[in-house]
């Protein structure tokens, strides 16, 4: 079963408590204008004299359009005609809706990562405003923060006859706690994922976070940009095969096993799941003096291993086993939930993309247009997560019911996320 983001559990909570109590009617709907406003942050590198068109009015129309279910080009430009007249009324549109040629000319000059990051600060205010922060005094939760990156099939293609472009890889930082990627990066053509994590991490405010990656990124590198105030859970395999092997050696040893059990760093859970039960059984050991490498790892303070058996409803079994390395000592339940945490950056964010926004069929030939496109996609994204408890249905679904009734669903939507008026109302109820 897949784990929830905290926060949106809370706002799913309390809407499904206060819903119908709300009275939409009497929220504000400023909040479109202000969110135009905020996309006019973004650098607009265009020269100004020969500007007709606010950067924040084309990256509002593109968003708009892609919560109301347009995936391509030619279903935007469509959108944007067909919705002039209602677009006019927030959005200034001097000169009119800008060409599909000016759309996607100025989504290819706009910088991804700097949208990004005015994006997710304003929709994480939004949220803790919606839920009444807690004082600065008490105890702030622990979050897992996961680092994966994702490759966007659909924006490979050859160049020439023997030159392709590769396809668009980004790599996220991904809370557990919020439900989106608190920082994103894109990783060069001529490199991989390994450099991205350190800076990644570097990003973050690392404070009661604990940070997880697979096994390609435990690398030692990736350890030392870990914060003293931070944690990490890092898979290990094969690509470092002799760390690897001399761990699995240790952990499947049934003295240490039962050293584990017996100092309590030991947890079994069984779940029903499609049809079928999981067993998932972890063990940790802090006793690391054993290695003689350790001194190399910073902070390494424990080992760890995921014991999965999986009995499928016809009566097969199957067996999982995974290997962790950790900054964390006795501390079982952390460890446990990290790892099963993980799997939200997959399950939470690179899935919706591609079965929702039908990413990887995506084929923007301008490769910065099509970075800018993704990052407005997973603004999207953000958005419909949050207000998803008041729908009560799927994302698709959600995005469908835009479609079919736009102008109405999106002041629902954007008064929604006036979270100070909504929770003033939320209060008063």
């Amino acid at each position: 079963m897949a784990r929830k983001s905290k926060k949106l559990e809370e706002i799913r909570e309390l809407l499904a408590a206060e819903s119908e109590n709300l009275d939409l009617d009497e929220i504000p709907h400023e909040e479109l204008e202000k969110w135009s406003q905020k996309l006019n942050e973004a650098t607009d590198e265009r020269y100004q004299p020969n500007t007709h068109h606010k950067i924040g009015d084309i990256i509002m129309i593109v968003l708009l359009a892609i919560l109301s279910n347009c995936n391509e080009w030619t279903t935007i430009e469509i959108f944007s005609k067909k919705k002039e007249e209602w677009l006019r009324t927030f959005l200034t549109l001097e000169y009119g809706i800008p060409s599909l040629d000016t759309i996607q000319r100025v989504v290819a000059i706009i910088k991804p990562v700097e949208l990004y990051r005015i994006c997710v600060s304003y929709f994480i205010e939004k949220m803790n405003e919606l839920l009444q922060q807690k004082e600065e005094d008490e105890e702030s939760e622990v979050d897992v923060v996961s680092l994966d990156g994702k490759v966007s099939k659909g924006s490979s293609r050859k160049k020439t006859s023997n030159e392709k472009i590769k396809p668009i890889n980004t790599m996220s930082a991904y809370s557990t706690s919020y439900g989106v990627a608190l920082a994103q990066e894109f990783i060069p053509d001529k490199s991989n994922e390994i450099p991205i994590g350190p800076e990644l991490i570097k990003q973050l405010n690392a404070e009661n976070i604990i940070f997880t990656w697979d096994a390609l990124n435990t690398q030692k590198e990736t350890i030392k940009a870990v914060s003293s105030k931070a944690d990490y859970v890092g898979a290990l395999k094969g690509n470092q095969q002799l760390f690897y092997a001399e761990v699995v050696e240790f952990l499947e040893d049934k003295e240490t096993i039962r050293q584990i059990k017996s100092n309590g760093n030991y947890i079994k859970e069984v779940e029903a799941d499609r049809g079928g039960v999981v067993t998932r059984e972890y063990f940790m050991s802090s006793d690391v003096k054993w290695f003689a490498d350790r001194n190399k790892w910073k902070r390494l303070n424990s080992f760890s291993m995921e014991k999965k058996t999986i009995e499928k409803a016809d009566g097969t079994v199957a067996y999982e086993t995974r290997y962790f390395i950790s900054s964390l000592e006795d501390d079982i339940d952390s460890m446990s939930y990290a790892i099963r945490s993980h799997w939200q950056v997959e399950n939470n964010l690179h899935a919706p993309l591609d079965i929702v926004f039908k990413e990887d069929k995506n084929k923007t030939l301008e490769k910065n247009g099509a970075k800018t496109l993704g990052v407005i996609r997973r603004v999207a994204l953000m958005i419909l997560k949050l207000i998803q408890p008041y729908y009560n249905k799927s994302l698709n679904s959600i995005r469908h019911q835009i479609a079919f009734n736009f102008e109405d669903e999106i002041m629902t939507i954007f008064k929604l996320l006036n979270t100070s008026a909504l929770k003033e109302q939320l209060l008063s109820s």
